[in-house]
């Protein structure tokens, strides 16, 4: 009888742990030119529909020099699908980023602040996700590396694309 119950605690205690799988593989994407243009993780168990960033990225200009480089977090929000309620996948872009003109020089680089952002989803009311953005902590720089203030259109440049969906990672 006792050794029955603990047996019975056994097998609870390890149908009540949940462990996360996390499976990644290295990606590469390539301009239609044949030029790389981007090269880190994404998430594996996805990878078949869509390419869901995650870890460390560089991208580069056609050139070959790079563009940029940092890290991305994948995270979910919620949408209303034809079965009900589902989650859909996004990345995001945290931590320090670098950004650089197409000459080498570097051009930005700051620590992404998180907010939470409201997305319109195709559930009423939409949800909220974690969204990167530029705050005045970050450095920019001319072509020729010297230090500048930023324009309207050099943050907008940069804070466009500090999320990415699943129609922006689609293969």
């Amino acid at each position: 009888m006792k050794q029955s119950i603990i047996l019975i605690l056994i097998l609870i205690s390890f149908n009540c742990k949940t462990v996360e799988k996390v499976s990644e593989k290295n990606a590469k994407e390539y301009y239609k030119t044949g030029e790389l243009k981007a090269t880190g993780l994404i998430e594996e168990d996805f990878s078949k529909y869509s390419n869901y960033r995650k870890g460390l990225w560089k991208e580069f200009y056609k050139s070959g020099k790079q563009k940029e480089s940092g890290n991305y977090k994948l995270d979910t929000y919620t949408n209303c699908c034809t079965g009900g309620i589902c989650e859909t996948y996004y990345s995001y872009k945290y931590g320090e980023w670098l950004y650089y003109h197409e000459n080498g020089k570097l051009k930005a680089k700051g620590i992404y602040k998180i907010i939470k952002k409201h997305k319109k989803t195709s559930c009423e009311g939409g949800d909220k996700i974690n969204y990167g953005v530029i705050d005045n902590s970050w450095k920019f720089f001319d072509l020729k590396g010297n230090k500048i203030e930023p324009t309207e259109k050099n943050i907008s440049e940069i804070q466009k694309r500090s999320v990415l969906d699943s129609w922006d990672m689609t293969n």
